[in-house]
């Protein structure tokens, strides 16, 4: 059929004016001008018949856009039909053509992009023939030339992909060279032809190792980027492939400068490209991998912050139905190792499966998926602990191993991670066949591997590590042996700058511990890689703890208590990052109970005790405890000094502080300049960010003259500024030694050796007392005798063994006989006790028959910390004597709760007591019943100094924070309580069941409302340790009240609490009926 002058026209036209979309959209990446391409184009092939000279190439373009509308939507129909246009297009001309091999290089293209959909090796085949026969048909002078060499060498990489077959990899090359070499710098497609040179070295390096691969890739890489303009649309591609050598680069020499390049690059990648853009998700891919791994160099959470968001940013502007998006998914496991969100995990496990199970087995890619899904199921069985997800792990991983063959570069990988699980099975089961294969697999993988690969030390540590649970389990010397030997060469082999060194240090030091051989010197060695372990700057915070524990105990072990002593200074040092004021609080609570910092201040305090360091003990022991705490006080310091210094730095400080106090307390958020709550994610990494920058500033003081030590730990001189009159007795209860240390405001330190306490007795006896303090006294009467039962047969008895065995040794120490005097008693006494001790009422304790007790002979009150007793004695000092206010709260029938009848006489005692005492009506807020809303109570507590509960309270077992006051309308929770800062409290009597019980697993935490009272600042507190009864509530009040109110409103002070609690204590004990489990949880903390 021949075409019309008229339809000539058309073909004319219809061929122009598709150019000019096309060029829009390869500028814009706008979908609708490359669909008005593909329109034109396909009117342009409808028109013309099979003979007409224009035919192929109409073809080929319409081929041609319709592949590239594929890689935009992923639609494989694009891709069918562009292989059949280029294939036609290919069938219409002879070999003679000029344009012949332009037709077979394009549609040889669309097949490889087919085969990397689909896996059928045919069209790998047929790609490689036809880019073959298109080079073989183009002189060497030809212009494209070049091109159909860097198409086929691709082709050629791609099937070296799937069949390990070097040959192809070196024809690769050798062609992707000569495609360099015959173009000039000057030519437009230099640049790719350097690139995809570049990209051949790098997986030629993968496989065989040589370095000088890497170079070369990276040197052609960074020519192709130096060649390309900002604003073609390939610049970003290439600055992402540029930064993927360079990490590599990184992974394998460890300069950080290759990293610092790599992220460089691929950020510009990503600057460079829109979002609509189908390789942006790649660019983001790849840079969030990057950050990743700069995280794990130098441990900064802003990277990793970085990472999760790029990485997500990837997911969303991918489409559900894009081949890639599984992977971007799977990639988002990161934001669960740092975020703890379980279902991030699920999601990388169902996304993994997918992609399994769309990869034949004759995919190169198959084992690599596999394992990765086997790595994400390992993770959810150590968070879950499901047996079925490791076996799932198991199975996938030895299906990875069995597809790949013992030459491929990632098979020592896929052996190791079978080999770990493979352990992890046995350490769930027992079965010694699972250890011996782990063995075997974890062997093999250090054999396939040359010693200047840089995965060969992870894969030594990891058999080495099989081998120490081998020697647990069999104690052959043997293994312990050849760990030792492993564990050597894998820290010979890591870099010093490696954040895993430290890691494979801590196991190389254990190896030591561990052998029964000359233990002197296996001691001593052991002990030097704790030491090189927990100094090392590079090494995460949680290894350099563990390593600095280590240190200290097996110091201690072997008798060395200075070395235990440096190594205990050490390990306090680095709390603070582990449980680091950047983590929201429950996973900051979690951090310490893992840490269990407070066993580590007794264990360190005991060893500066054995060696008589008495001042550093008190300060290593006050360091430990209520971590929380003090790290938040933190960022409410006194920045007077610092302002007449610096006073810039200051305000920044000061700016940074205000927005980390709010942001860092529960029950409140960081909110943004437009008022919007952010997410948990959002606030989590504002917070975070906001924690870094505030470590800089403080960094950035400490570096002023006369401030090296800002914001360090208290020293002794200015602890025992808080005591004013009477002393601190410190308690030091540890599986060392039990010890008292006994000083006031002068003086030295006595010290009280004390007998060793049976601790799992004693701890047993004071979980018993806690898990009937949760009985609440003032219900119902059948609880109230059950809880009577209790403190019978273990209150009585803990309290006796606690005279017994300490109090009295400390009482004749400092010369407080042991019998009732009369009066009332004088002495006053700060009791600062540790451990399972925290949950015994010293001031209740007695011997077993007789009428004194410690309440007749001393008046007491509890530490949480003497640095928050300093502090509060300071704002003591400087209280500007203006205005006093009270609130008084009073809940008899709280809704869901027990009635509380005497709450309400209570209540309106204090109140009329007050205005006997000067107070006028203005200054007394009583909010009773309905009026006691959680928002009345709050505002309330802005303006009062003094304040008195009647009411509810409840401990929270797990997260001390949720513990709360019940009012009429809801729950006042302690993180609400603690975002406050109350410049003018004074004095707080809570008279509610469990507000200074605390956490069991975390007694020196104090995370009871007590404290959170204390933390907002009020400066003595009276509170509960467990339930009390509704009708001794009422009597306590009053008679503490009409103490501290005996010389009028102008003669309140605050200090004076601890003596009225004592006498109204003695007053409720006259009641013959009266028992110790009544009167005793009456405390009180502060000045």
């Amino acid at each position: 059929m021949s075409v019309s002058s008229s339809q000539q026209h058309d073909l004319d036209h219809l061929n122009t004016t598709s150019v000019q979309p096309l060029e829009q959209f390869r500028q814009g990446g706008d979908l609708i001008d490359l669909e008005n391409v593909i329109s034109h184009q396909t009117r342009a092939v409808e028109l013309t018949n099979d003979g007409h000279p224009s035919k192929p190439m109409y073809l080929s373009n319409l081929g041609n856009s319709q592949e590239t509308r594929f890689g935009y939507l992923g639609d494989l129909a694009d891709l069918e039909n562009a292989i059949f246009n280029k294939t036609k297009a290919v069938e219409l001309i002879d070999d003679e053509h000029p344009s012949k091999p332009m037709y077979l290089s394009n549609l040889g293209i669309s097949q490889e992009t087919r085969f990397g959909r689909l896996g059928d090796l045919a069209d790998l085949d047929n790609a490689i023939f036809n880019k073959t026969k298109a080079v073989e048909l183009t002189s060497d002078g030809h212009p494209s030339k070049p091109m159909y060499l860097s198409n086929l060498g691709i082709s050629q990489e791609t099937r070296f992909g799937r069949f390990e077959d070097l040959a192809d990899l070196q024809n690769a090359i050798i062609n992707k060279t000569k495609a360099v070499e015959l173009t000039n710098d000057g030519h437009p497609d230099k640049p790719m032809y350097l690139s995809n040179l570049g990209i051949s070295q790098e997986t030629c390096f993968r496989r065989c190792g040589d370095l000088a691969d890497l170079n070369n890739a990276i040197s052609n890489k960074t020519k192709a980027v130096e060649l390309t303009d900002d604003n073609h649309p390939s610049k970003p591609g290439r600055l992402s492939n540029l930064g993927v050598s360079q990490e590599t680069h990184f992974g394998h020499l460890g300069d950080l400068a290759d990293l610092d390049n790599a992220i460089s690059n691929q950020t510009k990648a990503v600057e460079l490209t829109n979002d609509e853009h189908p390789s942006k998700p790649m660019y983001l891919s790849n840079l969030g991998i990057s950050q990743e791994t700069h995280f794990g160099r130098l441990g900064d959470l802003a990277d990793l912050d970085h990472a999760i968001f790029n990485k997500t940013k990837a997911v969303e502007l991918t489409k559900d139905g894009h081949p890639s998006k599984p992977m971007y998914l799977s990639n988002l496991e990161t934001r669960f190792g740092r975020l703890g969100d379980l279902a991030d995990l699920d999601n990388a496990i169902i996304n993994k499966t997918k992609a399994v199970q769309l990869t034949d087995d004759n995919h190169p890619s198959k084992p690599g998926r596999l394992s990765n899904l086997g790595v994400s199921q390992e993770t959810r069985f150590e968070h879950l602990g499901n047996l079925a997800d490791l076996e799932n792990v198991i199975s996938n991983q030895t299906k990875a191993v069995e597809l790949t063959n013992d030459g491929h570069p990632f098979k020592p990988m896929y052996l190791s991670n079978l080999g770990i699980s493979q352990e992890a099975r046995f350490g769930r089961l027992g079965d010694l066949v699972d250890l011996e294969n782990a063995i075997i697999n974890n062997t093999k993988a250090v054999e396939l591997t040359s010693d200047g690969h840089p995965s060969k030390p992870m894969y030594l540590s990891n058999l080495g590590k099989s081998q120490i649970t081998c020697f647990k389990h069999l104690e052959h010397l043997v293994d312990l042996e050849k760990a030792l030997l492993n564990m050597q060469t894998a820290v010979d082999l890591t870099d010093m700058g490696d954040p895993y060194r430290s890691e494979r240090l801590l196991i190389l030091g254990t190896c030591f511990k561990s052998h029964s051989v000359d233990k002197g010197s296996n001691h001593l060695a052991a002990i030097s890689a704790f030491k090189e372990a927990a100094y090392s700057p590079t090494a995460y915070p949680s290894i350099a703890f563990k390593a600095a524990r280590e240190w200290a105990d097996t110091s201690c072990y072997s008798g060395d208590l200075l070395s235990a002593l440096e190594g205990y200074r050490t390990a306090l040092k680095i709390l603070p990052k582990v449980a680091w004021l950047g983590l929201d609080q429950p996973s900051h609570h979690n951090q310490l109970l893992q840490t269990k910092s407070e066993n580590l201040g007794c264990l360190a305090a005991a060893c500066a005790i054995q060696l008589g360091h008495l001042e550093e003990a008190v300060e290593l022991l006050d360091s430990a405890r209520s971590v929380y705490w003090q790290q938040v006080s933190s960022l409410r310091s006194d920045l007077g000094a610092l302002k007449q210094k610096n006073e810039e730095l200051a305000n920044e400080l000061e700016t940074i502080g205000r927005q980390l106090d709010a942001g860092s307390l529960p029950n409140s958020n960081l909110i943004g300049k437009e008022s919007i709550v952010k997410s948990s994610e959002d606030v989590g990494k504002q917070r975070r960010d906001l924690v870094s920058e505030w470590e800089r500033l403080v960094e950035r003081v400490r570096k002023l003259p006369g401030f090296t030590y800002f914001l360090r730990p208290t020293p002794f001189h200015q602890l025992r500024q808080a005591v004013t009159i009477g002393r601190v007795i410190v308690i030091n209860i540890s599986e060392l030694r039990v010890d008292a240390l006994i000083f006031g405001r002068t003086g030295s330190i006595e010290h009280v050796p004390l007998p060793v306490i049976n601790l799992k007795k004693f701890t047993k006896m004071a979980g018993n007392i806690m898990l009937n303090r949760s009985a609440d006294s003032r219900s119902v009467a059948e609880v109230r005798a059950q809880r009577r039962k209790y403190m019978d047969d273990n209150l009585q008895q803990a309290l006796r063994m606690v005279w017994d065995m300490v109090l009295v040794p400390i009482f004749n120490q400092i010369q407080i006989p042991l019998e009732r005097q009369v009066g009332f008693p004088q002495h006053r006494i700060w009791w600062y006790t540790t451990g399972p001790l925290t949950f015994i009422p010293i001031h209740a304790a007695g011997p077993d028959k007789g009428a004194v007790d410690v309440s007749r002979m001393v008046i007491s009150s509890y530490v949480t910390t003497l640095d928050s007793l300093f502090k509060a004695q300071q704002k003591a000092v400087q209280a500007p004597s203006g205005q006093q206010r009270l609130v008084a709260i009073s809940q008899p029938n709280t809704p869901g709760q027990s009635p509380i009848p005497n709450c309400t006489q209570e209540v309106l005692h204090v109140v009329e007591g007050a205005a006997t005492a000067g107070w006028v009506k203005e200054d007394i807020v009583h909010l009773h019943g309905a009026d006691a809303t959680v928002e009345h109570v709050l505002t309330a507590l802005d303006t009062c100094s003094w304040a008195h509960f009647a009411c509810h309270g409840f401990q929270d077992p797990m997260l001390g924070m949720k513990s709360a006051f019940a009012l009429h309308n809801g729950h006042l929770e302690l993180g609400q309580i603690v975002s406050k800062q109350l410049s003018i409290g004074q004095f707080a009597f809570l008279s509610a069941c469990h507000a200074a019980s605390g956490l069991k697993e975390l007694p020196g935490e104090a995370m009871h409302l007590a404290a959170g009272l204390q933390f907002a600042g009020f400066l003595s507190v009276i509170a509960t340790m467990w339930g009390i009864h509704d009708e001794d509530a009422p009597k306590v009040a009053d008679h503490t009240y009409q103490y501290l109110l005996r010389n009028g409103k102008d003669g309140l002070d605050p200090s004076d609490a601890a003596t009225a609690l004592n006498r109204a204590v003695q007053a409720l004990r006259e009641d013959p009926d009266m028992t110790i489990d009544r009167w005793a949880p009456f405390i009180h903390f502060g000045i």
